[in-house]
């Protein structure tokens, strides 16, 4: 594909993203109301889900927000599940858990 096209392209999903945010506003704040009252229950758990990067291995996440790495690898799990988190490779290693939202 040569540059231009892919520039139109690109032009052209730019534009309709702006318009599903424009048009999403209302039901996008009743989402992530309802992920915070759902799952960011406790400030580990907000911390925990700020730093779901897709950089940070669970390791360094444990270690900031002062639990287990089983404890950030049981709540990733958790919101992989339900769609809010995923799982990227960085650099060719471990799946690192990333913010879909």
């Amino acid at each position: 594909m040569d540059d231009y096209i892919a520039k139109q392209i690109l032009d052209e999903l730019t534009q309709v993203r702006k318009l599903l945010t424009i048009l999403s506003q209302d039901k996008l704040q009743s989402f992530n109301e309802n992920i915070e009252r759902t799952y960011l229950t406790t400030d580990q758990r907000r911390q925990m889900y700020d730093m779901f990067d897709g950089e940070n291995p669970y390791k360094v996440i444990a270690d900031t927000v002062k639990v287990s790495s089983e404890a950030v690898r049981k709540f990733a799990v958790q919101l992989e599940k339900v769609g809010l988190i995923e799982f990227v490779e960085l650099n060719g290693k471990a799946k690192n858990p990333k913010r879909v939202f």
